[in-house]
């Protein structure tokens, strides 16, 4: 069972996968976020961060459809999408290590376009347009700086896969990855 506040980020988190807007989410979806991402952080598609970013999204989808129990064929509702997040992730463990963390982590390699271990300002704001986000500078300027946790005005790997984590397995409404898609 989920929470109103896992409700609606998942809801969310539907939304900017559903790459065409026709309700449902399929694996031309994953190609189309993988794409985006790589486009928007100007990442060549034939690196080997890309690639890393596609087998992600691959494991993750894959594991997503085994939980549910439909074909790699199919496509997926919004309550299959939430029933499933929630099955596999909402508690972390063994699903979200093996498969959810590695996606999260190779799309945030590619979002620290400079290689040096940590995601500046600028970078996190090209990262949130390339996820459609819709935020204002201030507001992620603001959000930057919640997730900031040793506020040295870099984000490390480890903050950005903590506030991840909140998004997508938390019910507490103060945890500032809740912002990550913007207000809910």
């Amino acid at each position: 069972m989920t929470t109103d506040l896992l409700d609606r980020k998942l809801e969310r988190a539907f939304a900017h996968l559903d790459a065409d807007g026709n309700g449902v989410i399929d694996e031309k979806d994953m190609i189309a976020l993988g794409s985006r991402l790589l486009t928007a952080l100007a990442e060549p598609a034939d690196s080997p961060k890309a690639a890393e970013v596609f087998r992600g999204l691959t494991d993750f989808w894959v594991d997503l459809f085994n939980e549910l129990g439909v074909g790699q064929d199919q496509k997926l509702t919004p309550g299959q999408y939430r029933d499933g997040m929630t099955r596999l992730y909402k508690d972390g463990g063994p699903a979200y290590e093996k498969s959810f963390r590695p996606m999260m982590k190779a799309m945030l390699t590619v979002v620290d376009t400079n290689g040096d271990g940590q995601i500046s300002p600028e970078e996190f704001h090209r990262a949130q347009l390339a996820f459609d986000t819709r935020l204002e500078p201030a507001d992620a300027d603001a959000l930057f700086e919640r997730i900031d946790k040793n506020h040295d005005g870099y984000l490390s790997l480890d903050e950005l896969l903590d506030a991840v984590r909140e998004y997508y397995t938390g019910d507490d409404e103060d945890a500032p990855g809740n912002l990550l898609f913007g207000e809910l």
